[in-house]
């Protein structure tokens, strides 16, 4: 039987897919990934580079912070169908580590074993050059992905051990991919005299404040995403949402919020993602 598999950089597919949609390479706060858009543009890659293969699932690997937990989207990728989530960590710096070693494990792994007959990866780094060779010496045929302009941000070495390459643009990232602007200064030229300067109070309605323009500045696919990992954990506020939400608290208080804050701001969020998810039902 012929089966492919897919593997995803994610450090790659973000830094490079702002890029060609943006102009320049975003922190991942500014992006959004629509995740069934994307699975669905890589099972319709997989099919086009073998089109006799069946799909055995797309590995997606990301980085995580040490002792954090796993985002919104990544907890929509692990409950996809034919999906597996690999996490590597994110140092202090913001850089992935232990990604690279996870692709090339699995990839000789699902070799080694004759899981696969082909293999599909979205990715740059040289580092992944041999896994390619050691997979391809048992049989597999391997098809490399790079984003416009894919000779600038793969490594050379990478393109040419692969038996295939192919090239997203922009037309194919924005079907999937959106970068959102980051929250503008305030103009201090329009701020009211008694107030410029000053830290504001803690009360609840400035906490139902930032929690609101968090979920407004979430479009609709992935405020579902968010959602439906919260649906799976109503317990907690989805990490990545939390964080920015506190940030901007923080900032307005010039402080960090307290633990009463914080288990009151806590609770207004799980409120009004409750409310959200009544919604969709």
């Amino acid at each position: 039987m012929f089966q492919i598999a897919v593997f995803v950089d994610a450090g790659y597919l973000f830094a490079q897919g702002s890029s060609v949609i943006s102009g320049q390479k975003q922190p991942r706060q500014n992006i959004q990934l629509r995740v069934s858009d994307a699975l669905d543009a890589l099972c319709e890659l997989a099919k086009q580079v073998a089109p006799n293969a069946r799909l055995l699932r797309i590995y997606w690997y990301d980085g995580l912070l040490r002792g954090g937990r796993p985002t919104g989207e990544q907890l929509s990728l692990a409950n996809s169908p034919f999906t597996k989530l690999r996490l590597g960590m994110v140092n202090g710096s913001g850089q992935q580590k232990g990604v690279d070693s996870l692709i090339v494990t699995d990839l000789i792994d699902l070799a080694r074993n004759r899981a696969i007959t082909d293999a599909l990866l979205v990715a740059g780094d040289e580092d992944l050059r041999i896994g390619v060779q050691i997979a391809q010496t048992f049989g597999v045929q391997t098809h490399l992905v790079g984003i416009k302009p894919a000779r600038g941000s793969q490594s050379p070495d990478l393109i040419q051990e692969s038996d295939t390459h192919h090239e997203w643009d922009e037309a194919v990232i924005s079907r999937f991919m959106i970068c959102v602007a980051p929250e503008s200064a305030p103009d201090e030229s329009k701020a009211e005299p008694e107030t410029s300067g000053l830290a504001q109070t803690y009360t609840p309605q400035l906490a139902q404040q930032e929690i609101n323009l968090t979920i407004s500045n979430l479009g609709p696919d992935v405020l579902k995403q968010y959602l439906l990992a919260f649906s799976a954990a109503p317990t907690t506020v989805p990490s990545d949402l939390d964080r920015q939400t506190l940030g901007r608290l923080g900032a307005k208080l010039s402080r960090n919020l307290d633990q009463a804050e914080v288990r009151e701001y806590r609770k207004l969020f799980r409120e009004r993602l409750q409310a959200e998810c009544k919604s969709l039902e």
